[in-house]
C-alpha cells in the first residue's frame, strides 16, 4: 500500500516543488516498506545527501498526509542503481495519462460534494442515471427550482461525471446568457455562424444553465430549437436548468415548451432544517471554521430560503471572525447576518390563509377570487405571489397544504412565488413595504 501512497507523493511533489527540487526527487527509488516506514535507495551517498536536505521533510508531509498517519523514510545507498533510471515507470505514465481540462465546466461542481436531502433527492438520482447513460434515459432533463438551490451545482456535476467517465465525449455547457451572446456575434459573420452552429449541434452532451433567460428572445429561441431537433435526433443527451417550472415560463415559443415537456422535469425545493445543518458543516470543514453548535443551529433555523444564503452568512461570519480576532457568538452572529435573513415574523395559529388573502387583496385593490384563480394579470399574480409567501411564513402549513387554497396550484409553483418575493423584496422597496404593511394590518 505505501509503495502506491509512494507514487501518488512523488506525483504531488512533481506538480508543486521548483525544479531545484525535483532533480533531486527522481533519484529516490521505492525500495521496500517496512511498519510505518518507506524505504528509499539512491545511487550515491551524494543524492542522498542532497535529497535529505531538499526533499524529505516536505516528502514525509505529503505521504503522511496520504497515508492519514506519520509515515517516515528511511534512506539508504544501493550501488547496484543507475544514475539515470527513473523514480518509477507507473509516475511517468500517470503524468503521461494527465487529460486535458474542460474549460467549460467548473471542477468542483461534483456529485460527491452535493449535500443530498429530501428536497432535491429525486432530481439528484435523475442526474445520476443521466451521467452513468447519457442520451439514454430522460432525456431532455429540465432542473428548475428557486436561486441558489443547486441547479448550476447539479448541470455541471453531471458534466464532470460524465467528462471523467468519457473524456472523448463532446461535453459542453453554457448560460443561456452566453449562449445568446455568442448567436449575436455570429449572426453577422457566415462563417462564424458556420461554426456557432457546428460547436454546439456536434455536442454528445448540452448543458444549458438559465433557460428563463431566453424569454422573449425570437432568433436565441430558434436556435436553440434547432439545435435541440439535431441532437436530439442522434440521442444527444440535453440538460436544461430553469428558475420555474415550465407552467410559469411566459416569452417563450409553445413548440421549444413542448419539446421541454418530452423528457424529465424535476424541481429543486428549499433544504430542510437537517440538510441545512449537513451543508453548514461542511462549508465549516471546507474554511476551517470552528463555530459553536448553538450559532450553528441558530443560522440553520433562521436562514430556510436556499444554500446560496446559508453559506454566505458561513463566509461573512468567518470572514468577521478572522479579521478582528473574536469567537462567533450568538449575539455576533445575530448582528453580522441579519441581513441573510426575512423579517422576522413569527408564526401563530391565529393567522389563517384566508385571513391573509383578504388583506392582500385589499392592499392590492383585487378580489380574493382572483388571487385563489389563474388570473395572469400582473397585480393579481404579484398580489397571488405574496400571498403563497406570507402563507409560509406566518403560517405552520406545508407547501403541499398552501397550494391546496389556490386554483391547480402545487406545492412546486408556492416554493417558486415564495422564492421569487424573497428575492425581490431585498432589491424593491415597494415590495418590501406592501409585505410589511399587510403583516402589520394581519398583527393589528
Amino acid at each position: 500500500m505505501l509503495k502506491d501512497l509512494w507514487i501518488e507523493t512523488v506525483e504531488r511533489l512533481n506538480q508543486t516543488m521548483p525544479s531545484s527540487g525535483k532533480m533531486w526527487l527522481k533519484n529516490a527509488h521505492f525500495k521496500d516498506e517496512k511498519d510505518n516506514n518507506v524505504i528509499l535507495s539512491f545511487s550515491s551517498p551524494f543524492y542522498l545527501d542532497s535529497f535529505k536536505k531538499k526533499c524529505q521533510e516536505q516528502a514525509e508531509n505529503v505521504l503522511s498526509d496520504f497515508a492519514g498517519t506519520d509515515i517516515k523514510l528511511t534512506l539508504e545507498v544501493d550501488n547496484n542503481i543507475k544514475e539515470e533510471e527513473i523514480v518509477e515507470k507507473k509516475i511517468t505514465k500517470l503524468s503521461e495519462k494527465k487529460k486535458a481540462v474542460n474549460e467549460t465546466l467548473n471542477s468542483d461542481y461534483t456529485f460527491d460534494n452535493f449535500i443530498v436531502g429530501e428536497n432535491n433527492l429525486f432530481a439528484c438520482n435523475v442526474a445520476k442515471v443521466i451521467s452513468n447513460n447519457p442520451g439514454t434515459s430522460f432525456n431532455p432533463c429540465l432542473i428548475y427550482g428557486g436561486v441558489g438551490l443547486g441547479k448550476t451545482h447539479l448541470i455541471q456535476a453531471i458534466g464532470n461525471y460524465i467528462y471523467d467517465h468519457n473524456p472523448k465525449m463532446k461535453v459542453i455547457y453554457v448560460t443561456a446568457e452566453t449562449f445568446t451572446n455568442e448567436l449575436i456575434q455570429a449572426i453577422s459573420n457566415k462563417t462564424a455562424n458556420a461554426k456557432f452552429k457546428t460547436k454546439y449541434r456536434t455536442a454528445d452532451v448540452l448543458l444549458i444553465d438559465d433557460i428563463h433567460f431566453i424569454a422573449d428572445k425570437i432568433s436565441t429561441q430558434e436556435e436553440i430549437f434547432h439545435t435541440f431537433n439535431e441532437l436530439t435526433e442522434r440521442n444527444k443527451q440535453i440538460v436544461f436548468t430553469c428558475d420555474r417550472p415550465l407552467t410559469e415560463l411566459t416569452g417563450i415559443n409553445e413548440r421549444l415548451i413542448t419539446r421541454f415537456r418530452k423528457g424529465a422535469n424535476v424541481d429543486l425545493q428549499p433544504p430542510q432544517y437537517e440538510t441545512r445543518m449537513a451543508i453548514a458543516l461542511k462549508k465549516c470543514k471546507d474554511l476551517n471554521f470552528k463555530i459553536s453548535q448553538e450559532v450553528l443551529e441558530y443560522i440553520c433555523l433562521n436562514i430556510k430560503t436556499n444554500i446560496r444564503d446559508l453559506e454566505g452568512a458561513l463566509t461573512t461570519l468567518y470572514s468577521f471572525s478572522e479579521l478582528v480576532g473574536k469567537e462567533i457568538t450568538k449575539e455576533i452572529a445575530m448582528e453580522h447576518i441579519k441581513n441573510f435573513i426575512p423579517t422576522q415574523m413569527i408564526k401563530s395559529t391565529e393567522v389563517t390563509i384566508d385571513q391573509i388573502i383578504s388583506q392582500t387583496a385589499s392592499y392590492f385593490n383585487v378580489s380574493t377570487f382572483d388571487i385563489r384563480g389563474k388570473s395572469r394579470n400582473k397585480n393579481v399574480s404579484l398580489a397571488r405571489h405574496i400571498s403563497m409567501y406570507l402563507s409560509s411564513t406566518m403560517t405552520n402549513l406545508s407547501l403541499t397544504e398552501i397550494g391546496k387554497y389556490f386554483d391547480s396550484k402545487d406545492h412546486t409553483t408556492v416554493s417558486y412565488a415564495i422564492n421569487k418575493i424573497k428575492s425581490i423584496e431585498e432589491s424593491d422597496e415597494s415590495i418590501k413595504r406592501a409585505t410589511e404593511t399587510i403583516i402589520s394590518n394581519l398583527k393589528k
